[in-house]
């Protein structure tokens, strides 16, 4: 194995990508995610040859399944939030049906950090600083990425949805 850490990531990817791929790919079932798992096994290899240590394809696939596992898991986590939206949609609505079905199909087509944003500050009612301790940042840092996931909402969801009081407060009177 060459000395150079990209040209072993390299030979590693010529040798083993394939097979790396089709395991990924018949776990997740979607080439999108099998192709970036499989890149991140390699990314993670090549991380792993700077610190001097050996790669082979027992240790790729080793990777690959942990990486499989964590994809598995947040799949888990995005249908029982999408569900979990359903649920309390029924309970939370004040408008017509109608309002609840659009507003959940807006955010269910948006990136999943400003759904789960606007999630936080809407549903769950965190503001300021306990916004950005959730969050894990500053104050401004959460007030930008709140305005920034409104903004998301607001270029996704057709103009009579935008100001509706469903969307601006969760449905809380």
């Amino acid at each position: 194995m060459p000395t150079d850490h990209t040209g072993a990531v390299e030979a590693l990817y010529d040798q083993h990508a394939g097979t790396v791929h089709r395991y990924v790919y018949r776990r997740v079932l979607d080439r999108a995610t099998a192709d970036e798992l499989t890149n991140d096994v390699f990314r993670i290899a090549w991380q792993r040859l700077q610190t001097a240590r050996p790669v082979d394809l027992p240790w790729l696939i080793g990777a690959a399944k942990n990486l499989v596992l964590n994809e598995v898991r947040a799949r888990g986590r995005r249908q029982r939030l999408t569900a979990r939206l359903r649920d309390e949609a029924v309970t939370w609505a004040p408008g017509p049906d109608v309002v609840r079905d659009r507003v959940l199909e807006v955010l269910s087509t948006m990136r999943e950090r400003d759904r789960d944003i606007l999630m936080l500050a809407y549903w769950d009612g965190f503001r300021g600083a306990d916004l950005a301790a959730v969050l894990g940042c500053g104050e401004a840092t959460a007030a930008s990425r709140l305005f920034r996931a409104r903004k998301a909402f607001a270029r996704l969801a057709p103009p009579e949805l935008v100001g509706h009081e469903i969307v601006m407060n969760g449905g809380q009177r």
